[in-house]
């Protein structure tokens, strides 16, 4: 069973029409993740967190 999340974030769509975001656990840890590339990596904090949001939605080309 996967653990519950929630988005901490806007969804940004990315240059490929994905989507990517920052999701938050129930203890507090923080995710990236993206439908397009597949990314779903642990972050260290909230605002470098953001920061790869907005610079991953702009450059990431994958589709969903």
């Amino acid at each position: 069973m996967d653990e519950y999340r929630e988005i901490v974030s806007d969804v940004l769509t990315t240059a490929g029409g994905a989507q990517a975001w920052i999701e938050m656990n129930l203890s507090g840890y923080l995710s990236k993740r993206c439908t397009g590339c597949g990314t779903d990596e642990d972050a260290v904090a909230l605002a470098p967190a953001l920061q790869w949001l907005e610079e991953h939605a702009s450059a990431c080309t994958a589709r969903p």
